[in-house]
């Protein structure tokens, strides 16, 4: 864990993403929650131990459940989505534990046991396009900021200049779009860019400054050209997969070759399903 200014921390380490903790006279908000239960627990103590135990709320910034599984460990408290993301959620029910579950049964039966008897927390607190939080010595703003889902949310702190910005923001690697709105994405990238902001902290990874966004920006718009030049040459999604490159815009470790691999496959589909979705409106 670490101290990005005075009573905001962010921590790295945990399996599924980073999550954060901004305290205040009125509590602690934290910035999503650790996907496994014992990392959530440890979080719940960790941010126990820097104001007293009292938690203001959650923020969950999308509803992928490595931002809300963890939401039960601090419970009873508030919990801060947008609307849709608290929608999702609540469909969820037991199969999204049940995956999770799934993929740490082998090495780990125990916790996979423990995962898929939790209770899940949706948001009950909706966003809308901005709430902002008046804490005494601390202002918070919550920030729809749609584009790796409909639903995503930023938690920014105007006097520290730090934007949590969850997946919307990647540093140096490949975008997760399975679920994306690219266009809206695009528009949010350059909305944070014109906003007063000194760090941005990902979903993943570690903190980092508007370096990133015309990257970003780059990746997803010469995905677009690409995947629409293919398909009004009479691609089909198969092809526009094996043909449409992008690989290397971003380094590919060789442990995460597979991986990587496969999301940006996932990326080329997502976006050949926009295209060829605006063609059929017109």
């Amino acid at each position: 864990m670490r101290e990005l200014a005075r009573g905001v921390y962010l921590e790295t380490g945990f399996v599924g993403g980073n999550v954060g903790a901004i305290i205040s006279e009125r509590g602690a908000v934290v910035v999503d929650t650790p996907m496994l239960p014992p990392e959530a627990r440890a979080w719940r103590s960790t941010v126990a131990s820097l104001d007293g135990d009292t938690i203001y709320g959650v923020v969950n910034t999308d509803y992928h459940p490595e931002h809300f599984i963890g939401n039960a460990a601090f419970m009873p408290t508030r919990v801060w989505g947008h609307d849709a993301g608290a929608r999702q959620i609540a469909k969820y029910k037991t199969s999204t534990l049940d995956q999770v579950a799934a993929s740490v049964r082998k090495e780990h039966p125990a916790l996979a046991e423990e995962i898929a008897q939790l209770e899940i927390y949706p948001p009950e607190l909706s966003v809308g396009k901005r709430v902002t939080l008046h804490l005494g010595d601390r202002e918070v703003q919550l920030l729809h900021l749609p584009g790796h889902t409909p639903a995503s949310l930023g938690v920014y702190l105007p006097e520290e200049r730090i934007l949590f910005a969850g997946d919307n923001i990647v540093n140096n690697e490949h975008p997760t779009m399975v679920q994306a709105n690219t266009l809206a994405w695009i528009d949010t990238l350059h909305r944070i860019e014109a906003m007063d902001v000194d760090v941005l902290i990902p979903g993943v990874g570690e903190p980092c400054g508007k370096e990133v966004i015309a990257p970003l920006i780059g990746y997803i718009t010469e995905m677009r050209q690409r995947v629409a030049e293919l398909f009004a040459a009479g691609a089909t999604r198969r092809e526009s997969v094996d043909r449409a490159g992008m690989l290397d815009y971003y380094p590919v470790p060789e442990s995460q070759a597979a991986r990587i691999k496969r999301r940006r496959r996932e990326n080329v589909e997502r976006v050949y399903t926009e295209i060829r979705s605006a063609q059929r409106r017109r």
